[in-house]
């Protein structure tokens, strides 16, 4: 039984390219969208600061800042008059996540389909 060399393919590898490219470019994308959240939150301080960041600045245990991953959110919460009050001090732009997102699982599934599944199919074809 002889096994024939497995012939590279042109349309695979352009493919495996294609969305090695774009999940790249998905996951620069979403960097750049947490780390202008943190930017932002950390200069907030500078430029003309609300009640609640100075309040958080000052190191009062009245104000807390807390982040959100989807959609990216920096949010400072603080009391006023026992009452919780939520003000979001910085947010990134939704269509640039949602691009960064969808690029990067995309490209991530595409190159994981066209790895594994060839292997998957060897498997199956030497099992039977």
């Amino acid at each position: 039984m002889t096994v024939a060399a497995a012939q590279p393919s042109v349309r695979r590898a352009l493919a495996l390219l294609v969305g090695s490219g774009a999940a790249i470019v998905g996951m620069v994308l979403l960097v750049i969208c947490y780390t202008g959240i943190g930017v932002t939150t950390l200069t907030a301080t500078n430029d003309d600061p609300d009640p609640c960041v100075e309040a958080y600045a000052a190191g009062t245990d009245s104000a807390s800042v807390r982040y959100t991953v989807v959609p990216p959110k920096a949010i400072c919460t603080w009391d006023v008059d026992g009452e919780p009050t939520e003000v979001v001090v910085a947010a990134a732009s939704v269509p640039l996540f949602a691009t960064g997102a969808v690029l990067a699982v995309g490209g991530v599934l595409v190159c994981g389909v066209l790895v594994v599944g060839p292997w998957l199919s060897r498997r199956r074809s030497s099992a039977t």
